[in-house]
């Protein structure tokens, strides 16, 4: 039986990333008072009560965590293994996703990872991390 990946469904709240990752572009809420970047979108600023605008960023972090897996999330099966990652943005905030270009006995914590781009699937395009080399 094959298992087709959800498709991405879009919010008001989270439009504007989505649309931006079908253009291969990054965004994060910022939070200009308080100078910080926040993710995943929420409706209200982590820092303060200042109103939050979306600003685009290069995609690039160092590798915190990464696991194998084996087991996969619903639509994943036919990707097994694959590895998930979190990944800390050089603006701040962790980035929980798939990784790509990679092999697991490979990957470092500490390395220097960057986005790159999936497939679309419905409102937006899978966002996933690779080593930057």
């Amino acid at each position: 039986m094959s298992e087709s990946r959800t498709p991405i469904v879009e919010t008001d709240l989270t439009r504007p990333f989505w649309q931006a990752t079908k253009q291969r572009r990054f965004l994060l809420q910022y939070d200009p008072k308080a100078d910080r970047y926040q993710f995943y979108p929420r409706p209200i600023s982590l820092y303060s009560t200042a109103p939050l605008v979306w600003r685009e960023v290069k995609g690039e972090g160092t590798l915190i965590a990464h696991t194998l897996c084996h087991t996969p999330a619903p639509g994943f099966a036919a990707l097994t293994p694959y590895i998930l990652a979190i990944v800390q943005l050089a603006e701040g905030p962790r980035v929980f996703a798939r990784v790509a270009d990679a092999k697991y006995e490979e990957l470092k914590v500490g390395q220097k990872m960057r986005i790159v781009w999936g497939d679309e699937l419905g409102d937006g395009r899978e966002y996933l991390f690779a080593p930057a080399n």
